[in-house]
């Protein structure tokens, strides 16, 4: 209980402080709020103060813990991520989408997984897995480029309104890439059949169940802002009970329940007016601050170092190759193939801020819940914080360094 209460205590005065500093961290500190939030988890950590331990490899009760908080942390923010789109975004742009959230997530896991395959002392299906944790594009992290007055001066709405939509997508489609090496590692013999039965199911129960919930409520926004019955500031506790109860109601029936949070979103989305979406600017302020704050707070308590340190040169290496390989080589040469963006220079922008970030927390959690090798925790944990680094001390100059005249959206 003590432990709880102090954790309590530092994430709401580590939110309280930040929110009231966000202005001068935005624009003057080459800096992200997440790193700051990192950094104070290690400051009360074992590997600081040692106020607070947490042992994921050794109790089920902190291994659960963290995976819950970054499952609920991520579905917020896949809701706050498709609510902030244009309406109908989906179906307007689905070229571009599917672009980036086929070719473009398979070159992420495919050379992830390459990576630490060829640097690191681990099997294939290790690093496949490690691939597939590291695929999904951060929708916490990526908010710091694609909002915000810097972001709304400097990056045209096409190329924010794709990041958000694919950070938003490719979360919840990581689940099947996860499960498939899992299940090969287990029962190699069976274990093909199983995924794919497994990847209908939880791809597709969760498109069925997430876009039904969004069309049921969207339907009550629609009858009851006909009948003077609903107040735009009420959407911020409605939109975030729907992502609660997708995400519970979806993880019983054994289906994805991050991608069925964002696919109730993007339907909601359709039956939003200009007041709802004035209104969802408090939903994105509160899960910004009072959610994703806290879970770098509980990421820099449980960072191991000494696996980092163990793990030498090779490890270091590794993960840098990682964070500047991954995506941005991909990003250009799907421009020349598709063009899913206006011109080059928006795809390399876009292909450099892919950051890796919540959902490999939560991944990662899942598969060492599912008796995964422990060596992918000190990998894929290496990779989240320099990630983290590296772009949110890049965000800032290299947005301002791309602005541009806003073109209006495709």
């Amino acid at each position: 209980m003590n432990t709880l209460n102090l954790y309590l205590a530092l994430a709401a005065g580590a939110v309280l402080a930040l929110t009231l500093a966000s202005g001068t961290i935005q624009k003057r500190l080459w800096i992200s709020e997440a790193l700051l939030a990192f950094a104070v988890g290690v400051a009360v950590g074992p590997h600081g103060a040692g106020w607070m331990r947490l042992d994921l490899l050794g109790s089920e009760a902190d291994l659960a813990l963290v995976e819950q908080t970054a499952r609920v942390t991520l579905a917020l923010a896949v809701m706050s991520a498709s609510l902030s789109l244009p309406r109908r975004y989906a179906q307007k742009h689905w070229r571009a989408l599917a672009l980036v959230l086929g070719p473009g997530t398979l070159a992420m896991w495919l050379v992830s997984a390459g990576i630490a395959w060829v640097t690191l002392d681990i099997g294939v299906l290790l690093a496949l897995l490690v691939g597939a944790i590291l695929a999904p594009t951060d929708p916490v992290l990526a908010r710091s480029i694609v909002s915000g007055r810097l972001a709304e001066e400097c990056v045209p709405p096409a190329t924010r309104n794709l990041i958000t939509a694919e950070s938003g997508i490719n979360d919840g489609l990581a689940l099947p890439l996860v499960m498939i090496p899992l299940a090969l590692m287990k029962t190699p013999g069976e274990a093909l059949q199983r995924s794919l039965e497994s990847l209908f199911w939880e791809v597709g129960g969760a498109v069925l169940v997430g876009g039904a919930l969004g069309w049921v409520t969207g339907w009550l926004f629609r009858f009851l802002d006909r009948h003077g019955g609903l107040q735009p500031k009420t959407l911020t506790a409605t939109t975030t009970a729907l992502a609660l109860f997708a995400l519970g109601a979806v993880g019983l029936m054994g289906a994805d329940g991050v991608l069925a949070v964002f696919v109730a979103g993007i339907v909601l989305n359709r039956d939003m007016t200009d007041d709802h979406v004035r209104a969802h600017e408090h939903f994105q302020d509160a899960v910004d601050r009072s959610f994703t704050l806290p879970v770098f707070i509980l990421f820099g308590i449980v960072a191991p170092f000494v696996t980092w340190i163990a793990g030498g040169w090779p490890l270091l290496l590794a993960a840098l190759a990682i964070v500047f390989l991954r995506r941005l080589p991909a990003w250009l040469v799907l421009q020349a193939l598709g063009r899913p963006y206006a011109d080059r220079r928006e795809a390399a922008f876009a292909g450099w801020f892919g950051p890796v970030g919540v959902a490999a927390l939560f991944y990662s959690a899942v598969a060492l819940k599912h008796e995964a090798p422990h060596a992918l925790w000190g990998i894929v944990t290496l990779v989240l914080a320099l990630s983290m680094l590296i772009f949110g001390i890049s965000g800032t100059p290299l947005t301002r360094r791309h602005r541009t005249t806003a073109a209006a959206d495709r």
